[in-house]
C-alpha cells in the first residue's frame, strides 16, 4: 500500500489525474460515435486506445502546460510555449496513435483533440 502511494504521488507529479480521467471519458466517447458507423469491433478498440492515451497523454499535457507558464521568462514567451509546444504534441501523437492499424477514420479521431488542444494554461505549482 505504501509503495501504491508512493508511486501515485510522484507520478501526481507529472499527471493531472483530474484532468486525465475526465479527458479520457470525454474522447473516447467521441471516437466511439465517430467510428460507430464502421460497426461495434471496429470502433471499440479505436475508442478504448483514445481513452487509454488520453489518459496518460492528456494528465501529462496539463502539467507540462503548467510547469511552462510557470517557469518561462517574460509571461508572454511563457503562455505561448504553454500553448503551442503541448498542443503540437497532442495532436501529433493523437494522429500516429489513429494512424496504426485499428481505427477506420484516423484524420477524423484525431479532430477532436485538434479541437480541445488549445487548453488555457493555469499558472499555479504544478506539484
Amino acid at each position: 500500500m505504501n509503495r501504491a502511494r508512493r508511486v501515485r504521488d510522484f507520478l501526481g507529479r507529472y499527471i493531472d489525474y483530474g484532468m486525465a480521467w475526465k479527458g479520457a471519458l470525454f474522447l473516447g466517447v467521441v471516437v466511439w460515435m465517430i467510428n460507430l458507423q464502421h460497426g461495434a469491433l471496429a470502433t471499440l478498440p479505436a475508442a478504448l486506445k483514445q481513452a487509454a492515451y488520453t489518459y496518460f497523454v492528456a494528465g501529462f499535457v496539463t502539467r507540462l502546460c503548467q510547469s511552462l507558464a510557470i517557469r518561462l521568462e517574460p509571461t508572454a514567451l511563457a503562455l505561448a510555449a504553454a500553448v503551442i509546444v503541448p498542443s503540437c504534441i497532442a495532436v501529433g501523437l493523437t494522429f500516429l496513435l489513429h494512424s496504426i492499424k485499428g481505427t477506420p477514420e484516423p484524420a477524423l479521431s484525431t479532430l477532436p483533440t485538434l479541437l480541445t488542444a488549445h487548453s488555457r494554461p493555469r499558472r499555479s505549482r504544478p506539484w
